[in-house]
């Protein structure tokens, strides 16, 4: 009796290769070049792999939002658009981080634009912020916190967010947002100065924040 794997049989005709049955074990290129090959496996594995960083990152960013949920999926599939573009697939993490941002540019852009169409309407506090945060006064300078990030351009807010909040290095954030690395120092100097500004004026926060570390030389 053949094997399911012979790649010949008797006349001589080629007999596929069934695919692994687990593809959760296979690395960001093998994913990629799967995802790229068609097979239907591959998508549920990349989304199981990646969606909690991009959730994490649009959800640090936007603070008080309940629809990051939309986002993410938005995320998704711009990146299932582009993938074909991604020259090298070990590099995937990084590419969807570069998505990630750009649709966060264009979601805060047009956030502001409708702040500005409805000044003073009231944000209620975000229900996650409960949750990882059931103390009030976190609760509190979380949303103090995030009303300053409102007061920063989108490229600055998310330069911030990497850096000060993820904790990526600077080259990372510098690369997800498409910057020179002297450039993208710069950006993160001025939202920090600007943060730690109006910061400053907010002893409650300051103190919250403490476990902030000081923008590196």
């Amino acid at each position: 009796m053949r094997s399911e794997t012979d790649t010949q049989d008797r006349e001589g005709a080629k007999i596929l290769v069934l695919p692994a049955a687990d593809l959760s074990a296979i690395d960001d290129a093998g994913l990629v070049r799967a995802i790229l090959d068609g097979d239907p496996r591959a998508p549920r594995v990349l989304w199981n792999r990646h969606a909690r960083l991009v959730y994490r990152i649009l959800r640090r960013s936007l603070g008080q939002q309940n629809d990051v949920e939309d986002l993410v999926q938005e995320v998704f599939l711009s990146l299932w658009r582009r993938l074909p573009t991604l020259r090298e697939p070990r590099a995937l993490p990084a590419f969807l981080i570069t998505i990630t941002t750009l649709t966060l540019r264009h979601e805060l852009r047009r956030r502001w634009v409708r702040r500005c169409m409805t000044l003073g309407a009231k944000q209620d506090i975000d229900p996650d912020l409960q949750v990882v945060h059931p103390n009030p006064e976190a609760r509190q300078a979380l949303s103090r916190l995030y009303a300053i990030l409102d007061r920063l351009g989108a490229e600055e807010r998310i330069a911030f967010v990497l850096r000060h909040v993820e904790g990526m290095e600077l080259i990372e954030v510098a690369t997800a947002l498409g910057l020179s690395l002297a450039t993208a120092k710069r950006r993160l100097a001025h939202a920090r100065a600007r943060v730690d500004h109006h910061v400053a004026r907010d002893p409650g926060l300051a103190a919250y924040l403490s476990g902030i570390d000081e923008e590196s030389p």
